[in-house]
């Protein structure tokens, strides 16, 4: 079995402590989704309209998550 190729990212350096969990974070997703489909993103491939449809169902996610977000700060109001 041949051994994986080491995957190497640039360090980058922010003063900015959020940007700098959010690229660790991005690094580490990366990480799960090479491990789950075995491809990187360069190399994903899919219909144009898969990547739209994809892409949508996250946005309705996520605006689901923040209007969870705003009921739960109008109840602390």
């Amino acid at each position: 079995m041949a051994d994986k190729p080491k995957i190497v990212r640039p360090f980058i350096m922010t003063k900015d402590p959020m940007i700098q969990e959010l690229l660790k974070k991005f690094s580490k997703r990366s990480d799960e989704g090479m491990t789950n489909y075995r491809v990187t993103m360069v190399q994903a491939t899919k219909p144009l309209h898969k990547w739209i449809d994809d892409t949508q169902e996250e946005l309705w996610d996520a605006i689901v998550y923040l209007e969870k977000i705003k009921s739960l700060l109008t109840k602390l109001n």
